[in-house]
């Protein structure tokens, strides 16, 4: 494993399993991988920005680059979530720190994000089966901002993952409507979870199913990374 590390850079186990998904979308294996603790940082994604991210074209190899300049979040709070981020850059960001650390990164599936937030306890929030505004980053909090993805710590999900109800949306690989294609290319709609900051609690549910356009860049969607196994995926 390469020594290379970015700040609050760190990697949970998550078991084998398996997920049934809402909306009549089917029942999924999961392998073992790694998830990142925490969403994607604002001081972790400006190494990539800093390294050339944006030139680079191998990083981009197969997808369709944004529009413009990369949109800053609030660069004053590095260890708040990147937001203003699409699916496209998302996957380029996994595609970069694979590169640097020699290990499999890359977007969760949302049975895999599924499982990382709720594993087999049945509840409907990482922490438990009732919501809480103290340990959610939601419109019932009245924060009206992002917080620091630190700033949760103790309501971890059942392997210890932090922010996965509110805070950011966060993108998911499969795409919305046909799960089973996870593919690098096009333009359907890709998966999100977890709800955000001005979202409602049932948003924030770890069942809760969205999706929209990989370009949709907006002031509450983030993204987390996980290490993968190997056949990882549907085939």
């Amino acid at each position: 494993m390469s020594a290379f590390t970015l700040p609050l850079l760190e990697w949970l186990d998550i078991p084998a399993g398996q997920v049934t998904l809402t909306d009549h979308a089917g029942t999924f294996e999961v392998m073992p991988f790694q998830i990142a603790k925490y969403p994607v940082t604002n001081a972790q994604f400006d190494a990539f920005i800093q390294d050339g991210g944006y030139k680079d074209e191998q990083w981009w190899a197969g997808l369709a680059q944004p529009g413009g300049a990369p949109r800053a979040s609030d660069w004053r709070d590095p260890d708040c979530p990147k937001l203003e981020v699409c699916w496209y850059e998302a996957v380029a960001f996994g595609s970069w720190l694979a590169e640097q650390t020699g290990l499999k990164v890359r977007l969760p599936t949302e049975w895999e994000w599924q499982w990382a937030a709720v594993g087999a306890s049945g509840w409907d929030y990482p922490y438990g089966s009732a919501f809480d505004p103290l340990q959610s980053n939601t419109k019932e909090s009245s924060i009206g901002r992002t917080t620091a993805v630190t700033d949760y710590a103790r309501a971890t999900s059942p392997f210890g993952a932090v922010d996965m109800s509110g805070n950011v949306w966060e993108w998911c690989l499969n795409e919305g409507i046909v799960l089973q294609n996870c593919q690098l290319q096009g333009s359907e709609n890709r998966a999100l979870r977890g709800g955000s900051w001005n979202n409602l609690q049932k948003y924030a549910s770890a069942t809760f199913r969205s999706h929209r356009t990989p370009r949709k860049r907006t002031f509450n969607i983030g993204f987390r990374l996980i290490i993968a196994s190997d056949d990882t995926l549907p085939q």
